[in-house]
């Protein structure tokens, strides 16, 4: 039998596996092994990586660990404990001021990732359009796109403030008459945080025009200047809105598999019908280490929103020195710099180039971006207290070394 034969279209089809494709964290990768091994005493400054670095507090550990040893807890969730639907719900109105019923209003998940595949197969039938930001997360497109959606990008620019053009959107959607819209804000990776009026206009367009909109809010524990703005804060926008909150970021929870998504009462019950003939839901001791978080944990989550803030701050000083534009974002932990044409030289084009040189010469990673112009993501999750670096400034005085005295040349 021919095994090629049996793979979908979608994957690929009969070339599924014969067409080899380098994604970009293995290129990063494979850089950085490259680095490694010609330079074998020089500690890489490791900027790629996008989750936190640092365990849980101490509390949530013992929180699930305490849990799993209840026999009542082994069994399958499903759609959730109410227990953690209600913390959720007092998170949000404690911390945003937003107000949902945890019975018929939020409804857990296994980690965002997961319900961002999840919610498609609600809300969208083959051939109907789906409106995505970029760049982005790719996990609801993608989903969309096996089911057989039309995907228009909406690329995010600085002239706009990393936000869409509202002009643009309205046209767009007036002759696309598009089923999703995905949002995420803060932003991953541009770190732009949305205006109560553009989320306004947004939800008036979604009346007017019938679309879901689904806001990715995994950083919203993460605004640095103003306020976390939510489409559920706007008169009528819980009626058309998906708003999905995830533990992973704020309290270090990310192996945990764990957040939920909080909308209109028919929205949460046709996500929670796909949900429930997709998944068992998440292991009720993790649901029980996520009500203590949720809860008990403001002062840990204060000190993550410092560290990454102070981290920003410096970063962006460092670089701005070194001859690359940076500006401290307003939110996430990440900067997001436009790559220069000319560095130290040499000419640059595109953000994989920039990418490459900032590795192979400084040690340094990043991740490259192509999808709104040529772009370097920084993240301020770096490891410290290890072997290779002890501190913050450790890290600050290595990249100010390298960067601004040009250390490796």
């Amino acid at each position: 039998m021919d095994v090629q034969k049996l793979f979908a279209d979608r994957i690929g089809g009969a070339q599924f596996g014969k067409v080899q494709q380098t994604f970009k964290f293995t290129l990063i990768n494979n850089a950085k092994l490259e680095f490694i091994e010609k330079n074998p005493t020089i500690k890489v400054i490791d900027m790629g990586v996008g989750e936190p670095e640092e365990l849980p507090t101490t509390s949530i550990i013992e929180s699930l660990f305490s849990a799993a040893q209840v026999k009542e807890n082994r069994i399958y969730p499903c759609n959730g404990i109410l227990e953690f639907a209600q913390a959720a719900s007092r998170y949000l109105n404690r911390d945003f001021n937003l107000t949902v019923d945890p019975k018929t209003e939020v409804m857990h998940c296994v980690g965002t990732k997961t319900a961002l595949a999840q919610i498609p197969l609600a809300f969208l039938n083959p051939g109907e359009t789906v409106i995505a930001t970029v760049p982005g997360y790719p996990v609801l497109p993608k989903a969309s796109e096996w089911l057989g959606a039309r995907l228009l990008s909406l690329p995010l620019e600085a002239r706009h403030s990393f936000l869409p053009d509202l002009q643009e959107l309205e046209a767009i959607i007036k002759r696309e008459r598009p089923k999703i819209l995905l949002l995420n804000y803060p932003n991953n990776p541009t770190g732009a945080v949305a205006t109560f009026e553009f989320f306004a206009r947004v939800v008036e367009l979604a009346h007017t025009y019938s679309f879901l909109i689904v806001q990715d809010a995994a950083y919203a524990d993460y605004v640095f200047k103003g306020a976390f703005v939510s489409p559920l804060h706007v008169n009528g926008g819980k009626d058309v809105t998906l708003e999905l909150y995830s533990l992973s970021k704020s309290y270090n929870m990310q192996g945990y598999r764990l957040g939920f998504v909080a909308g209109g009462a028919p929205l949460i019950k046709a996500f929670s019908l796909v949900k429930d003939n997709t998944d068992n839901g998440q292991f009720i001791a993790i649901q029980k280490a996520g009500i203590h978080a949720l809860d008990e944990c403001q002062g840990f989550l204060k000190r993550n929103r410092e560290k990454y803030q102070r981290r920003l701050r410096r970063v962006a000083e460092i670089l701005n020195r070194a001859g690359i534009e940076a500006v401290e974002s307003p939110g996430t932990f990440y900067l997001y710099v436009k790559v220069p044409s000319e560095f130290r030289g040499a000419e640059i084009k595109t953000a994989q180039q920039m990418a490459d040189v900032l590795i192979s010469r400084y040690g340094l990673i990043t991740v490259p971006w192509e999808e709104a112009g040529p772009y370097l993501r920084f993240s301020m999750t770096f490891e410290v207290g290890t072997r290779d670096f002890g501190s913050e400034n450790e890290v600050f005085q290595a990249l100010e070394s390298r960067l601004v005295g040009d250390l490796l040349a």
